[in-house]
C-alpha cells in the first residue's frame, strides 16, 4: 500500500487531532505529527496499531471496529483503548471510514481520527454514578428503618395489649374481692382501689389510641375521667365539664387522672346541697397566664376548711397533695362559685410545640 501523496499528507498534518492511515489488520501506513506526539514512535509507518492496545480484549475490539469501518465510506464512531507516549492507557473516541478500497492482494486503507473523551463528561459520569450509589444506599437504609419501625409498632401494640389485659384482670380481681368482703370498710377500700385502677386504665387507653406520643388532649382527658367517676356514682347529670384544649404530657397524665378521680369522687360524696339533693359538679382545665395549667373541681356543698379536709374527706386529699408534688405542682382549696369547695391543682403544662403536635 503506497504512502499518501504530498497533498494528502499536508492535509493530515494540518489536523490538530491524531490521524492515521491504517489497514484493517491494524497496520499503520501514515501518522500525522499529532498522532506521533500523543502516541509515540510506535505509530510510525510500518508499525502495528494493535500493539498499543493494553490487552488482547482491547486489541480484538479495535480489530473488529476497523473491519466494520472498511465497509463504509462514512466515518463510523467507536472507541479504542491505547497506550500513549508515556505508557498510560487512554480511552480515545474514534471516527474511521474507508479511504481507498481494497485492491487485489491489498487491504483497504482507512482514515482513523482519534480524539480524547472530554474529562468533564467523565467526571460528570462518575459523579452521577456515585449519586446513584448513594441513592441506592439511602433507599436500603430507608427500607431497613421502615422494617425496624414496623417491628417496633408491633411490639408496642403487643405491650399495650398485655397492659390492657392485666388492668382488666386486676379490676376483675378487685371487684370479686369487694363482693366477698365481709366488713364495709374493706369493701369501701376495695371499691376505691378499683376506681383508681379504672382511671389508670382509661389514661392508658388514651395514650395507646392517640396519634401524639407526647401526651393526651386535655379536654378529652378531663371529660373521660370525670364522666367515668360520675357515671359510677349515678350523678352523670350533675357533671359540667369546662375544659380548654390544653395538652397534658405523658409523665403527668396518670398522676392527674388519679387526682381528678379523687376530687370528683369527693365532690360526689361531700358536695350535696343543704336539702340533701345531689349538687352540680364543675370540672375544668384551663391555662394560666404564666404558662401553667389549672385542673379544678367545684361543688355546691357546704365547703370545708383545708386544715380539716383530711379528716372530713378521708385520705383522698392526702393522695392528691402527694400526686401534685410528684408532678411539680401545687394543691389548694377555696370557695366555689356556688359557695361550695373549689379544689385546684396547678402544674406546668406541655410546651407550645408539643401542644401544636396534637392538632
Amino acid at each position: 500500500m503506497p504512502a499518501p501523496d504530498e497533498g494528502a499528507a499536508r492535509a493530515l498534518q494540518a489536523l490538530s487531532e491524531p490521524a492515521l492511515l491504517v489497514g484493517t489488520p491494524g497496520r499503520i501506513f501514515f501518522a500525522n505529527r499529532a498522532a506521533l506526539a500523543r502516541l509515540g514512535p510506535g505509530v510510525q509507518a510500518g508499525g502495528d496499531l494493535l500493539v498499543l492496545c493494553p490487552g488482547a480484549e482491547a486489541g480484538s475490539a479495535l480489530r473488529h471496529y476497523l473491519l466494520r469501518c472498511s465497509g463504509s465510506r462514512s466515518a463510523l464512531p467507536g472507541a479504542a483503548d491505547l497506550r500513549d507516549s508515556a505508557g498510560q492507557m487512554v480511552r480515545f473516541r474514534c471516527e474511521a471510514g474507508l479511504l481507498i478500497p481494497a485492491e487485489e492482494g491489498e487491504t483497504p486503507l482507512l482514515l482513523l481520527r482519534l480524539s480524547e473523551a472530554d474529562r468533564r463528561f467523565s467526571v460528570l459520569t462518575r459523579k452521577i454514578r456515585e449519586l446513584n450509589e448513594e441513592i441506592m444506599e439511602r433507599r436500603r437504609a430507608q427500607i431497613l428503618l421502615e422494617q425496624a419501625l414496623g417491628e417496633r409498632d408491633l411490639l408496642l401494640r403487643e405491650l399495650h395489649h398485655r397492659v390492657k389485659n392485666n388492668i382488666h384482670m386486676l379490676s376483675g380481681m378487685l371487684s370479686a374481692a369487694r363482693r366477698e368482703a365481709g366488713a364495709p370498710e374493706a369493701a369501701a377500700a376495695l371499691e376505691e382501689a378499683s376506681r383508681r385502677l379504672a382511671a389508670v386504665g382509661a389514661v392508658h387507653q388514651m395514650l395507646y389510641q392517640g396519634s401524639n406520643f407526647q401526651g393526651v388532649p386535655g379536654e378529652e382527658f378531663v371529660a373521660k375521667i370525670a364522666t367515668m367517676v360520675a357515671e359510677a356514682s349515678g350523678t352523670r347529670g350533675c357533671l359540667v365539664v369546662e375544659a380548654e384544649p390544653v395538652g397534658i404530657g405523658n409523665d403527668a397524665a396518670i398522676p392527674l387522672a388519679l387526682v381528678l378521680n379523687e376530687l370528683v369522687a369527693n365532690a360526689v360524696k361531700h358536695g350535696a346541697r343543704t336539702n340533701g339533693t345531689p349538687g352540680r359538679i364543675w370540672v375544668g382545665l384551663s391555662a394560666a397566664p404564666d404558662d401553667s395549667v389549672e385542673l379544678w373541681v367545684e361543688d355546691e356543698g357546704p365547703g370545708f376548711e383545708p386544715a380539716a379536709g383530711v379528716v372530713r374527706r378521708a385520705s383522698g386529699l392526702g393522695l392528691v397533695r402527694g400526686l401534685a408534688r410528684q408532678i411539680g405542682g401545687t394543691f389548694s382549696v377555696g370557695r366555689s362559685r356556688a359557695g361550695g369547695a373549689r379544689c385546684v391543682v396547678r402544674f406546668q403544662g406541655q410546651s407550645a410545640s408539643a401542644a401544636e403536635g396534637k392538632a
